[in-house]
């Protein structure tokens, strides 16, 4: 499932064969998250004091309802267990803010709670993948949750916090591009522009030994075995995109192809997609997509094009962004 981004686009793909994908559902305009092997849940915004949080069979079936939020919410984070965890609502002035603000709500059992707010700054980005996109995330196992966004002039530093009792445990350097979980510890990856810093719940933060830039949309495989993530070789001015796989152990990273390719994501244990760059003379960072998806085993480092079946391609290549959770992975 490509990320939920806060105004995109999410697919379900049944990837059991990657190369030859096949089209689940489509989500619009809503966070979506698989909640077990055949079903997954989505928020389904009814009006400005109400939102159902819904659940789907993905092989037809009756959609129920997993309870419901107090306002129109749009934007989410689920638990591993597959069930929601958290959310955030947009809010309009707010004291010492230069633009809008965000809430970040708990919510458990039906009942929700305010675990803290956070500025908007100003700022934006004429350039290939523009900012980073908000952070929304839980732990492993449940007991913490990472929040915030790198939005320039006036941002908040991004937060953790301990579910058990609400408490903000860690605030994240300022300079924190965006920050995400391992697969299997309370491990907190923070990515900054030059280097890769790991935060755990004991206060401790360390770097990662071998880690380069992991300049755009970092993402952990299911196993928890690497990071893929996309980068320019000519960091300087930002051209020539190239995707990347960070062995964890054995601290090392590879280039997967020499060729103009970026927004790397693991679809399952071992299996990566990615874009075809072309080069364009007027577009930002001088490349965009074309209309290729590539898939790769990373055990044999072999380059397919994705085939999808006609009206199953995904709406928007730009789109092909991180999933947040595999269930039984």
């Amino acid at each position: 499932m490509g990320r939920d981004g806060e105004f995109g686009d999410s697919a379900i793909y049944d990837v059991t064969d990657p190369v030859h994908p096949r089209l689940l559902c489509r989500i619009t305009f809503t966070s979506a998250n698989l909640s077990g092997s055949s079903n997954f849940e989505y928020l389904d915004p009814r009006s400005a004091t109400d939102t159902n949080i819904a659940v789907k069979p993905f092989a037809g079936g009756t959609e129920s309802s997993a309870g419901a939020l107090p306002g129109w919410v749009s934007s989410a984070a689920w638990l591993p267990n597959g069930s929601l965890g958290a959310y955030t609502t947009r809010v309009g002035s707010y004291p010492n803010c230069p633009s809008s603000a965000v809430q970040v709500w708990a919510y458990r059992g039906g009942s929700s709670a305010l675990l803290t707010t956070y500025c908007v700054g100003i700022g934006d980005c004429i350039c290939r993948f523009g900012l980073p996109g908000p952070v929304l995330a839980f732990s492993p196992d449940g007991q913490y949750l990472v929040e915030g966004l790198l939005s320039g002039k006036g941002s908040t530093p991004m937060g953790v916090f301990r579910l058990a009792d609400h408490i903000r445990v860690a605030t994240l350097p300022i300079n924190t591009d965006t920050a995400f979980w391992d697969r299997s510890t309370d491990r907190l990856f923070e990515v900054f522009y030059d280097s890769v810093e790991a935060w755990t719940p004991d206060g401790t933060t360390r770097g990662v030994a071998g880690a380069a830039n992991w300049s755009y949309d970092p993402n952990v495989s299911p196993d928890g075995a690497y990071v893929a993530y996309t980068t320019y070789l000519d960091q300087v001015d930002g051209t020539q995109p190239r995707v990347y796989v960070y062995e964890a152990r054995t601290s090392s990273t590879r280039m997967l192809v020499n060729q103009p390719r970026s927004q790397v994501i693991f679809i399952k244990d071992g299996w990566v997609w990615y874009l075809e760059e072309q080069d364009c003379s007027d577009c930002p960072n001088l490349t965009q997509p074309s209309d290729k998806v590539f898939a790769m085993n990373l055990s044999t480092g072999v380059e397919q094009q994705v085939i999808f079946a006609a009206g199953e391609a995904m709406t928007y290549t730009t789109d092909l962004l991180p999933g947040e959770f595999w269930p039984n992975s």
